[in-house]
């Protein structure tokens, strides 16, 4: 076997089983519940498992599109290798900037205050006392570097032991409560009459608005495509486990959501109370459900498997991003020392120093910006200050993806570009309904116009590429 050159990737570190994981840490799936079930349910209410099928089907379509990219093109900047090698390299590298720095960077940033947030939760939830989130902050910045360092091996052996903790916890709660109400069992959430709507719009709205939130849940199941070049047989492992885990992680949210719904009931009453109690100052009612079937020990058991799925998918986010600032590095689109690897672990460490840097800026700013709209005790400035980020890197996110399903359009036949086209239509119609603030917009349009002036200050190095590819794959 060759000698690895000192810029390069490890090679075969990881396969299938490891991109799969991979996959499944960067959606997070305690995490999404915890903290997204009665979102869902506000605008869906019994019918929000049905709005998380529909959801399900609309998200494979554009993992049909990440699908046909990843088993053709893998690299380690997979969304701006993707959109440059089938639309130009100007849009390859304003799509590769605005995934890696504007989505990926602030999506960093935003998990770990959703670290901080969600672990006050579990606490409370536990010990009934609350305790100053700021605290929790510092956690997964600083002990997330250390297997991301050592390499893609042992980042992924991590993942794999914290998502299995979690997946198994949820699993067990769901056989639980469809045992404790098998004669409750009905069709009724996967019907439209779940809504309460009485007309076509209303019901129309009320599935859309499930939708949109139901959509974040997958958020992070590209990120194996960013570890290509460090997966064995990356044009078959890649790809397939990316798919299987967004199929794996549908099924599990729609049997999660239902298993909510059994225990709390089908009434519009009950579902209300259960959303108002999510958005109160009391006990996340998903703690209080696990702790009535698992007992105290399971809900400290799910309260730290919370915090770890949370922890997962910063660490996996966190891996995509250093990987997608060392491949465009190595292009010599970004500065050279990104794309330099360490001499034993292979791991791209100065991209991920970097990327952790940047990402304690984007958590000031946050807090900052909730300081600024009149939150000031720590909780409320903590929660605000997720909520900001998480709304402005939803937009680069979802419009990042469209531009990759774009370029997908380019490699398929007709009846794969209708699958791609109605998973586009879907991630429009959650662009349009993330823009909560005016400000999000002009932040969104300003930041592109910076990218695209960027990418005609270095136009001599855009123009000499006309496709990109993995040196070694």
């Amino acid at each position: 076997m060759s000698k690895q050159r000192s810029n390069e990737l490890m090679r075969n570190a990881t396969g299938f089983l490891g991109s799969l994981y991979n996959s499944l840490a960067g959606q997070a799936p305690a995490y999404s519940i915890a903290g997204g079930a009665a979102l869902i349910m506000g605008s869906a209410y019994a019918a929000a498992p049905l709005a998380m099928l529909l959801t399900l089907l609309g998200v494979l379509a554009i993992v049909y599109s990440i699908f046909v990219l990843a088993r053709k093109y893998p690299h380690a900047a997979s969304f701006y290798a993707y959109v440059t090698n089938t639309i130009n390299a100007r849009t390859g590298f304003v799509n590769g900037i605005v995934y890696a720095v504007f989505y990926s960077i602030v999506g960093v940033g935003s998990v770990a205050i959703a670290f901080a947030y969600l672990g006050t939760e579990g606490i409370y939830a536990v010990t009934g006392h609350v305790i100053n989130p700021l605290i929790l902050l510092p956690i997964p910045i600083v002990l997330a570097l250390v297997p991301a360092v050592l390499g893609i091996r042992p980042s992924i052996r991590t993942e794999m032991t914290l998502t299995s903790i979690e997946i198994i916890i949820l699993l067990i709660f769901v056989i639980l409560s469809f045992i404790a109400n098998a004669n409750r069992l009905s069709a009724f959430p996967f019907t439209v009459q779940g809504t309460f709507a009485t007309t076509p719009t209303g019901i129309l709205t009320a599935l859309s608005g499930g939708l949109i939130f139901a959509i974040t849940y997958f958020m992070g199941f590209e990120v194996s495509t960013q570890i290509s070049e460090e997966v064995r047989n990356p044009r078959r492992s890649v790809p397939t486990s990316t798919l299987w885990a967004t199929v794996f992680m549908g099924i599990l949210y729609i049997l999660v959501t239902y298993a909510i719904l059994l225990n709390i009931g089908y009434t519009q009453n009950a579902i209300s109370n259960f959303v108002s109690m999510a958005e109160g100052m009391g006990p996340n009612p998903v703690y209080t459900l696990i702790g009535h079937y698992l007992g105290t020990a399971g809900l400290i058991l799910f309260a730290i498997s919370v915090m770890i799925s949370v922890f997962g998918c910063y660490l996996a986010t966190l891996n995509a991003t250093a990987r997608m600032l060392y491949g465009m590095a190595r292009d010599g689109l970004l500065p050279a020392w990104l794309a330099e690897t360490h001499p034993r672990y292979k791991s791209p460490y100065k991209a991920l120093y970097v990327s952790t840097a940047v990402a304690v800026l984007t958590i000031i700013l946050a807090y900052i910006a909730a300081y600024l709209s009149g939150y000031v005790k720590p909780l409320e400035l903590t929660y605000n200050a997720m909520e900001g980020a998480y709304a402005i890197d939803s937009l680069y996110y979802v419009l990042s993806l469209i531009l990759v399903a774009a370029g997908a359009l380019k490699l398929t036949r007709w009846s794969g570009r209708i699958a791609i086209a109605i998973g586009m239509a879907i991630l429009a119609i959650t662009f349009y309904y993330s823009i909560v603030s005016t400000w999000y917009l002009i932040i969104l349009i300003a930041s592109i116009i910076l990218t695209v002036a960027v990418s005609y200050a270095i136009n001599p190095r855009i123009r000499k590429i006309k496709i990109t590819t993995c040196p070694y794959c």
